[in-house]
């Protein structure tokens, strides 16, 4: 596949000309993300692994899976959960309450510790524990069932992911029902994948933690800089197929699934779907971008329509003012006939 806009590697260059509406000199931030030379080109946030990770790769000469592309397609329109959403949802936005409480750390946060729900591979975070404002525990949803949080504590050098979060604000404790932990400086892959370099990452069926949420900072810079967000996706998948078995970047699949695809299968936009061109807003042609040129793995079942997980918003913090990012910010500008599926494991 080749991006609208690039066609060479950023993990072979520092530094390109590519085309927006003219020839235009760019560089290559930290994250991988080509910045345009302006003077107005936003800083992006801490995104952590290097550019040659997994999950800053992007999807400019990957293969097609013709006969996986028209199966997908078939399925996403007879799944009875999925049939009448052509389009991916994203959820944490506006009222919704089914998205990610995000917490970018600093140096000056508090550290908290969880009480439980860590087991051998996560015990650094009962143990050392991790950075994350007061003011995070607040908003943390509780009308959900998965209550779910990703902390990037660069601080401490690693991002961790919990379910079933419950605060205590008096000592400082989380109690989670499930808990993960990757390392930034290690490639970004769970230690039980052979392709990592780094046996301390865990994540249930190797998840990679940070691909789970669309942040909402990174993405403020992204409409800046006229980019995508520099990252893979996880989707979170109708219905995947038990029998398809698992691929890179995952190393686990669902039980009793039904549905089509391995999890750890990556889809992506078209290269020829011209994005500029279909009206979305600033956020969701930052996501569209992103979904083009970086793709997205097909991660947990999602128990209704596939989605990707925004930052959850609640109602003293709103992340996604001025981003017109909702819900269906994708209806009728995006639809899974613009998709393409990748060979199993390929990067």
């Amino acid at each position: 596949m080749h991006n609208e806009s690039q066609s060479k590697s950023p993990m072979t260059a520092t530094r390109r000309t590519f085309l927006r509406g003219g020839l235009a000199a760019a560089t290559l931030g930290a994250t991988g993300v080509w910045l345009p030379e302006t003077a107005a080109a936003a800083t992006v946030p801490f995104v952590p692994y290097g550019a040659d990770s997994f999950f800053h790769s992007r999807v400019a000469g990957a293969p097609v899976d013709a006969a996986g592309t028209s199966s997908f397609k078939s399925f996403m329109k007879s799944h009875p959960d999925q049939r009448a959403f052509s389009w991916p949802k994203i959820t944490g936005t506006g009222s919704n309450q089914w998205g990610t409480t995000f917490h970018l750390s600093k140096s000056s946060d508090p550290v908290w510790k969880i009480s439980a729900g860590t087991k051998s591979q996560t015990a650094i975070l009962a143990g050392q524990g991790f950075h994350m404002a007061d003011v995070v525990a607040s908003r943390i949803p509780t009308g959900t069932q998965d209550r779910p949080f990703l902390i990037v504590d660069p601080v401490f050098g690693y991002s961790l992911f919990c379910a079933d979060v419950v605060p205590n604000m008096s000592n400082r404790t989380i109690k989670v029902s499930a808990a993960a932990v990757f390392h930034h400086s290690s490639n970004g892959l769970d230690g039980r994948n052979p392709r990592s370099n780094d046996r301390r990452n865990w994540n249930s069926r190797g998840r990679i933690t940070d691909s789970m949420v669309i942040r909402a900072d990174v993405l403020k810079a992204a409409i800046a800089n006229g980019t995508g967000l520099g990252y893979v996706l996880q989707m979170f998948f109708v219905e995947t197929s038990t029998s398809a078995g698992v691929c890179s970047p995952m190393v686990g699949a669902e039980n009793n699934k039904s549905g089509w695809g391995a999890e750890g299968q990556r889809i992506a936009i078209r290269a020829d779907v011209h994005l500029p061109g279909r009206g979305l807003s600033d956020g969701a042609l930052v996501v569209a971008r992103t979904l083009q040129q970086h793709g997205c793995y097909l991660g947990d079942n999602s128990g209704s329509s596939s989605q990707l997980k925004g930052e959850q918003s609640s109602p003293s913090y709103n992340p996604w003012a001025g981003t017109n990012v909702s819900v269906d910010c994708l209806k009728n500008k995006i639809t899974w006939d613009d998709f393409v599926v990748l060979p199993k494991g390929w990067q």
